[in-house]
């Protein structure tokens, strides 16, 4: 063979081996770019959900305590007209937001932890307060809505009230008087003036009378069926604390004497 065939040859091996090695070549520069581009972007999206799982578990518990005092009969000051405030645009207290804790404010405060299914003393204690407040973020701006129709109330209650002699002489012969005793129901145990000794369990007419005379004062919303139950009961207990009794449940003399005469007026 001629040094010229051995040179073309030479020259053509040479290009099919360059050209065979260009793609291995190609291939690893692209897995390398790939790495250089990539591991940048992965180290960045880690570190970003590591800064955003704090926020996320700390708005999981938020804090959800109120700072409130114990209030009870006797209480004065800035706490217990905020309690009257809420009491009355929730519609369980109608007095006055005087700041005084009396006993109307008591009253008020026994039916709201009724229809709360929470423990009825007529004390506002710290579960109380969280149940009159549950949002205690919103406290402030709930409390500019109350005194806002606080007012309104305040200005509808101070009405003039128009007297009815319609109704001033038939209240003394709807008065309530004591059993004679050739009436008196057996089983049930009657005062020596012949008042009946109401609780809870009894049924009949003298639970009647006593239901029509608790939804005259306004204590009992509910029917009037002569079973002396927990509705009946709960309204005894409230209308005991309004008028300063003891809070027993249990009608007797000096609860009857009191219901009569606060009817009478």
């Amino acid at each position: 063979m001629s040094i010229g065939n051995l040179y073309k040859s030479y020259k053509s091996s040479m290009k099919v081996s360059h050209i065979t090695s260009i793609p291995k070549l190609s291939a690893n520069c692209c897995y390398c770019l790939l790495l250089l581009i990539t591991t940048p972007l992965l180290i960045s999206s880690s570190a970003l959900v590591s800064i955003a799982l704090p926020f996320k578990t700390a708005q999981i518990n938020p804090e959800t305590k109120i700072n409130r005092p114990l209030l009870k009969l006797g209480s004065q000051g800035e706490r217990v007209t905020e309690l009257q405030a809420a009491l009355k645009i929730l519609g369980f207290y109608t007095g006055d937001v005087n700041g005084t804790y009396q006993q109307n404010t008591a009253m008020a405060v026994y039916r709201f932890q009724q229809a709360a299914g929470l423990n009825p003393n007529g004390n506002v204690d710290n579960i109380t307060w969280q149940r009159l407040f549950p949002s205690p973020t919103n406290i402030s701006s709930s409390l500019s809505s109350i005194s806002s129709s606080t007012n309104i109330s305040s200005q509808i209650n101070n009405k003039p009230k128009i007297n009815n002699p319609t109704i001033k002489r038939t209240t003394p012969a709807n008065k309530i008087q004591p059993t004679p005793i050739n009436q008196q129901i057996p089983g049930i145990q009657y005062t020596t003036e012949g008042w009946p000794i109401l609780r809870l369990g009894m049924s009949g007419t003298e639970v009647i009378k006593l239901q029509k005379q608790l939804q005259n004062l306004g204590f009992l919303t509910g029917k009037i069926d002569g079973d002396f139950g927990v509705s009946t009961e709960a309204a005894v207990k409230a209308a005991q604390i309004r008028y300063g009794l003891k809070p027993d449940g249990v009608v007797g003399g000096s609860t009857w004497k009191v219901f009569v005469k606060r009817t009478s007026q």
